[in-house]
């Protein structure tokens, strides 16, 4: 009788060591998991800004391209940029002209850029015929 009450008294909990292995396990999981979970909000920002972007630029080219074809609406070579906000976010929408070796035709150069950084987001090339 003696040594079943004194058996369970061993087996009523946890010892120090057992639980402070328990705690280090989950605070190694604990630290994986935030780190997980922020390069995965961070992805999903550039994502997010990356999406932005390119429909900006396409915006952009189809505006161009919408234009009543003729002398009067046929692009000079040069940049322009203008700023667009969208989703909260001031955009810069630098549009490039350049000549081809076809008099007719322009290649269309549109990068666009969050307000303030020097990487393009994204950057679409076009071409855009006179008539």
């Amino acid at each position: 009788m003696t040594f079943s009450t004194e058996h369970r008294k061993k087996n009523l909990g946890f010892t120090l060591i057992e639980v402070m292995v328990a705690l280090v396990v989950f605070s190694v999981v604990s630290v994986a998991l935030v780190k997980n979970t922020t390069m995965s909000l961070r992805q999903s920002g550039m994502l997010e800004d990356r999406t932005i972007a390119w429909w900006l630029a396409q915006n952009e080219m189809t505006n161009l391209r919408m234009l009543t074809r003729g002398d009067e609406n046929y692009p000079n070579s040069g940049t322009s940029r203008e700023v667009v906000d969208m989703g909260d976010t001031s955009w810069d929408v630098e549009t490039t002209v350049e000549v081809t070796e076809n008099e007719y035709v322009r290649r269309i150069v549109i990068s666009v850029y969050r307000e303030n950084q020097e990487d393009a987001k994204a950057r679409l090339i076009g071409f855009l015929g006179r008539y």
